[in-house]
């Protein structure tokens, strides 16, 4: 027997927007998961808002597009958030981890960061609830490039610039070949992550169709009919992405990385290239080195202008414990620069969960969640653990 209807909803008024008994009847969604859709302005999670919270008109059975370009407008343009600083440093340094385990058998790990030269839109045609998409990590919600969209554009790189095919062995051993001589490639390329989230941003962007009927197949192309315009989300300008390449040769690690950069930096990546988007330019994976190293000249010792100097090469290795001196430097990573003094992650055993204050900063908008810095024990607990280090310079790989 079927089981029993729910109630039908009628309009509340505007007094009882963003009541769980308003959201049940406003969004497509389960009535336990509805209840606890309570205050949506406050999500963080691009993905969410996206796929999830999507107004629906249940008089007419389909949803409200006369407001999917408002509910793009609501949606977090920027991820320079506390909470976001800190999901994104703890996915990218579980991004690094993998690489030195890879590292550590023996793979040859090629690794690179750059800048979008333009709005990057990847994913523009996936599927959606909405005329548009853009492709996001399936569970944290910031804008990823996958690994098959690097490895297509290398590829293609290679064929359309280079003239190189499947009969070329360095080609076949990096991309490999289809049949008759079906051969898997040797590099494995990664998805592409945000290096930094405080420049990482989304931007609305539009296109105008004049001529849907014609598009549609209905109707010859006139002037009158009217514009239909379509919103959809880029990755903005200047946004950091990491790229790697893998492989257990060297000179096909090198090479691959040679075609996908000059891919992503002369073709473009994504949809819309021929308008100019998808294009990337080269990069420096410490955002602001130069306004840091500013930063750090009034707070840092004079003595340590080499460290003030350095820009970021790699990351620190993480230590197995605490240097014996008290005024030893220890390298850390910032992972909240929102507030004074700005937390830091110490790359020690046994630390690396336990963010820690750190004084001497005095212009946190330059020393972005990534950073890696070197650092002095200021203050520990009674039971010997360290409650707050002193920034004393900028990291830098001997």
């Amino acid at each position: 027997m079927p089981g029993p209807r729910h109630p039908r909803r009628e309009p509340r008024s505007p007094e009882h927007l963003g009541s769980s008994e308003e959201m049940a009847w406003r969004f497509p969604l389960p009535m336990e998961v509805a209840h606890q859709a309570t205050g949506l302005q406050t999500c963080l999670n691009l993905g969410l808002w996206l796929d999830h919270f999507t107004e629906w008109e249940e008089r007419r059975g389909e949803l409200k597009r006369a407001e999917a370009s408002d509910k793009r407008q609501q949606i977090p343009k920027s991820f320079n958030f506390s909470e976001l600083c800190q999901l994104l440093s703890a996915y990218r340094n579980r991004w690094d981890r993998m690489l030195d385990a890879l590292r550590a058998q023996n793979y040859i790990v090629q690794k690179f960061t750059l800048r979008a030269a333009s709005r990057v839109i990847v994913g523009l045609g996936a599927e959606s609830v909405l005329e548009t998409s853009i492709r996001l990590h399936r569970i944290y919600g910031f804008p990823v490039i996958p690994g098959s969209a690097l490895k297509g554009l290398a590829r293609a790189y290679a064929e359309l610039v280079k003239g190189k095919n499947e009969s070329d062995p360095v080609f076949a051993d990096i991309f490999g070949k289809g049949p008759p001589e079906s051969q898997a490639g040797k590099v494995l390329f990664l998805d592409a992550v945000p290096a930094n989230p405080a420049n990482l941003t989304l931007e609305l962007d539009v296109m105008n169709p004049h001529y849907a009927p014609y598009y549609q197949g209905k109707e010859p192309p006139a002037d009158y009919h009217n514009p239909v315009p379509v919103f959809f989300l880029t990755i903005g300008p200047d946004s950091e992405f990491l790229f790697a390449v893998i492989s257990k040769k060297s000179d096909l690690a090198q090479q691959a990385e040679s075609w996908l950069k000059k891919g992503l930096t002369e073709m473009g990546i994504g949809a819309k290239t021929v308008a100019g988007y998808g294009l990337w330019k080269n990069g420096t994976e410490l955002l602001g080195a130069t306004s840091a190293a500013e930063a750090l000249s009034s707070t840092v010792s004079p003595g340590s202008s080499q460290e003030v100097r350095a820009a970021r090469a790699d990351r620190p290795e993480i230590l197995k414990e605490l240097p014996r001196k008290t005024d030893a430097r220890i390298p850390a990573e910032i992972v909240d620069n929102t507030s004074k003094p700005v937390k830091v992650r110490l790359l020690v055993e046994g630390y690396l969960e336990k963010p820690v204050a750190c004084s001497g900063i005095r212009n946190p908008q330059n020393f972005p969640p990534g950073t890696f810095v070197w650092v002095t024990i200021s203050q520990k607990e009674k039971d010997g653990t360290i409650a707050m280090v002193r920034l004393a310079g900028l990291w830098k790989a001997f």
